[in-house]
Parts: structure tokens; sequence; C-alpha cells
């Protein structure tokens, strides 16, 4: 999930200090034509506007960054439905420009987009649309629990959230309410949460106090009733029980399934065939209702993301598919193609998946018969055998071959191979292609290209940041290494291109940038 979450759905007058609020004139931002209250800011006046406002909304962007483009209008135009309120800031660093006040706020990407809450720094995480950020944004300024005193109450709130988190207690001085309202801070972007503190009113709508109830309408409730209160177990009951039985992941909804906790289930429905998608929902209800808490079923799109299902393995030329992700284990299980789908084919493969009688599909290139180049090709199926061997040094470069910033590596790279190939016979120079090998997940790739070191003492990668020229390269091995030691290194930042395996986005070019686009 969290490759996908990368790679599935990615779609002048400046401030100065003691001003509120500025306005944005004829800049790059106007190239949408959407004249908006949204902030310029600099290392000057930063810090001041972060705490004139109890939640500001920033966005650290690049001009040529093809997905800011997308996304100012829609800034733009949820910050005109916020001018009036003078607690919100909507605000923009140019990167290109703000470079120092960039690289302190830890930007890796573009855009990349921070709440401030009091202060508080988070990564923002809504749906980049104008009404997304609006209501994310007002949001912020809400108590993050709603305390509800009637049942009168309690039906309106219901009524008013499509999902709504409610606990129900004793009492506020018991242990577990402090519990509930901690995790809250975690998951109030994703459903309204409020707290009954009433054992009486509480027996109707909960079979113990305490519990925490997900009511969801035109869905049965769901009961966290567990006596030990454990934070992460309850957490994770909060994370599926929110989502939709069998709902859509896109654009606008993949945040709420990444991190959920349990084996992701995808089927691949063509929608304009509105009887097939029917169907294939209708065979999918109730299999996902008998695997609730152990699976999240949820389909896609398949005629806006087509490779998506090769991601996972499956040819993509059949709909329905369906395959599972384990994104914990880094594993993926695939139904068979070949078979029809219907809800037997579909509950005998979810319960062989549940009964661990499925086997992980793994992909991979085929191993090279001849690997004996400066550089060596590293497959999934020797993954482990090349990178993990204890006997030698590993530099590995993960790539994707229309990643433009790696062809240009590719020459630096052989030669780096050449050079170590014979000066130091226990370092290896070797590299991946990402998107035609599964990699494991704890790497945490999501961009191109990624320099991973794997030292022969210690399998823990060091991650390499400096320019990716030669000198830079070869001093970064040596000084690192675990069997020869060699010349210091000099570390500087780097650009990289997105994971690209599906949906697209860009990637800062080197002159003005040293970051992804996401």
């Amino acid at each position: 999930m969290i490759l996908l979450a990368a790679c599935l759905f990615l779609a002048a007058i400046n401030a100065h200090p003691g001003h509120s609020h500025h306005h944005d004139s004829d800049d790059e931002e106007e190239e949408t034509d959407v004249k908006s209250h949204v902030m310029n800011l600099n290392e000057e006046n930063f810090a001041q506007t972060i705490a004139e406002h109890d939640v500001a909304l920033v966005m650290f962007f690049a001009p040529w960054c093809g997905h800011c483009k997308n996304l100012k209008p829609h800034f733009a135009e949820a910050s005109n439905k916020l001018a009036s309120n003078e607690k919100i800031a909507l605000a923009k660093v140019d990167c290109t420009v703000e470079e120092t006040l960039c690289q302190l706020n830890k930007v890796k990407h573009y855009p990349t987009l921070v709440i401030y809450n009091n202060g508080v720094p988070e990564p923002w995480e809504g749906e980049r649309t104008a009404k997304g950020i609006e209501e994310s944004v007002l949001a912020e300024l809400l108590p993050p629990v709603t305390s509800i005193s009637s049942e009168e109450e309690l039906i309106k709130f219901n009524e008013a959230n499509p999902v709504s988190v409610v606990g129900f207690f004793d009492n506020d001085h018991d242990d577990r309410y402090a519990q509930f309202k901690t995790i809250v801070g975690k998951l109030k972007k994703f459903a309204k949460f409020g707290s009954v503190v009433n054992k009486e009113f509480a027996s109707k709508y909960a079979s113990k106090s305490p519990s925490v109830v997900v009511f969801k309408k035109d869905q049965d409730k769901s009961e966290f009733a567990n006596a030990d209160f454990e934070v992460e177990e309850l957490v994770k009951f909060i994370r599926y029980s929110i989502l939709p039985l069998v709902g859509e992941i896109n654009g606008q909804t993949y945040k709420k399934y990444d991190g959920a906790g349990l084996p992701l289930v995808y089927l691949f429905i063509n929608p304009a065939d509105a009887d097939a998608k029917e169907a294939v929902l209708a065979a999918a209800t109730p299999v996902a209702k008998k695997a609730l808490g152990k699976a999240i079923f949820c389909w896609v799109d398949h005629s806006k993301y087509p490779q998506q299902a090769k991601y996972m393995g499956l040819s993509g030329d059949v709909v329905p598919s369906a395959a599972i992700e384990v994104a914990a284990k880094a594993q993926k299980f695939l139904k068979s193609e070949s078979e029809e789908f219907n809800l037997d084919t579909f509950d005998k493969f979810i319960g062989e998946f549940l009964a661990d009688k499925l086997e992980p599909f793994v992909k991979s290139e085929p191993i090279p018969e001849d690997n004996n180049g400066p550089v060596k090709v590293v497959v999934a199926k020797t993954y482990n055998e090349i990178v993990l061997d204890t006997t030698k040094d590993v530099l590995v470069e993960f790539y994707a071959p229309w990643c433009g910033h790696c062809k240009n590596l590719e020459p630096i790279y052989k030669q780096l191979g050449e050079h170590f190939a014979t000066t130091a016979k226990s370092v290896v120079i070797a590299k991946i292609d990402a998107t035609a090998n599964d990699v494991p997940s704890e790497l945490g790739i999501t961009g191109f290209p990624t320099i991973l070191y794997f030292r022969a003492n210690d399998k823990t990668p060091l991650s390499f940041e400096g320019h990716r020229d030669f000198d830079s390269l070869s001093n970064f091995v040596s000084s690192n290494a675990s069997v020869e030691k060699h010349a210091e290194t000099q570390e500087t930042t780097q650009e990289q291109e997105p994971v690209k395996t599906t949906t697209t986005e860009e990637t800062a070019e080197s002159k003005p940038s040293h970051h992804d686009e996401l």
C-alpha cells in the first residue's frame, strides 16, 4: 500500500513580516487566472505567520512542477472561501527561491503540504480539491472529540456524518477515556469522533462500557469492547471499521487505506460495464462481511489505473480480476485469471488466503545468464544472494527504465563499477529495476534513483544523499566500506524521480531543485 500510495494515485506581491494576509498577483501562481488569498512566505515571515494563525496550511512548491500547477487553482479557491476566517492561513513557499527554508522543513518532494495546528506541523494528507482543502482545514479548528450528552445529540451527530466513531465511558477520569482522546489526533482526518460519558446512556448503544462504536450510514455498527483497550488494537479496529465493506480506492480515498494494518484485497473493475461491476460487487460483499477484521476490500477503476493490476502481478488483460497485498510482509497473492469471477471462486480464493493455503507471487525478471559486467544486475530472485551477501559491501541503485536521472547516472555508475572491480574486490556495484522486481517494502523506495549501501558486517542500508558524480559516489563507498577503507565522502542533497508503476508524477530537475515531486 505504501508503494501504491506513491505510484497509483498521483493525480508578484511577496508577503512581509508584520502583515497577517497578502494576496498574490500576476506571478507564476496566476497561470491559472485564479486570484487568491494565498500568502507568499519566506524566511523572514514564515515563523510569524505560523504563530499568528491557529491553523496554517502551507504548500511547498516549485514553479516548474506540473502537480503543483494542477493543485494551485484548488488551493487558491479554498483560500478565497476561507479568507474571512482570521484563524486560518493558506500559504505557499517557492522552494527554488527559499531553499534554506524548505530544507529546514525537510521538503523532499513537490508539492509538499504541511498543516500547522497551533504551530505543530503535520503532513497534510487530505483531498487535493478546493472542497477537500476547505473542509480539512476547517476541521482542524473543531475540538477533536465532540462531547455528546443525550440520545438526541448522538442521533444528530451520526446523521450529520457518514462515518462517526463514538467512545462510551462511565466517567471522564477513566484511563481508557484518556487513551481514546489520544488516538483521535491520529485519526480525525478519517472520521468524526464523539464521546458519551454516561453509563446508563452507553448501555443502549454498546454491549459494555467502556467501548468504542463505529457508526456508518446504511451499515451495521461495529464495536470494540476489548477490556484492555490496547491502543494499537483500537487504532487498527477504527482504521478498518470506518472503511466501506467494498469501497473504491482512488486519488481521493487511498490515504484511508494506507496503513490500515490489514491485507488489502483489490478488485479490478471497469465501471463502464455497469452490469459487470454490479455482479462483482454483489459477489464480493458477502465475502467481505465474512472476512471483516481480517482483510480490507476495495475496487479499482481499471480503465483509469490499468498499470496497477500489472504492478500486483496480474496480466492487466482480464477484467474483473483480483489480488491481495500484504504490505507488512511485502507479499502479493493472485486470483487465477483463467477462472470465472463469481461468488464461489472469489469466496474460495479469500478462504484459502485466510487459511494460509496460497503461495505468494514474486514479481521478478529472469535471472541474467551473463552477469559478469562491472555493474551486477539484481532481480527479485537473486536479491538475497547478491545484496545480502555477508562477505561483500554492496552498493545498489534502485532504478526505473523511464527515469531520466537514472539514464544520466548510467555511464557514471558503470565507471564506478569498473573502478571497484579493479581496486576493491570486496565491493559490489549493483542495480535493480524496481518496477520489474519486487523489492523489500521496509526499504521505503519512494523515488528513483534510490542508492543504498549494504555493508558486509551490517546489512542495514545506508542511503546515499550526495551529488551523483563519480567522486562523490566513490568517496561514499570507500569511506563507509566495512572491509576496505578509502577516501572520505562528501554528502549533499540529491534529486530523485518518483516511483512510477502506474500514473506518474514529475521529478525535480537537477538545476532548479533536488527533490522528488509527488
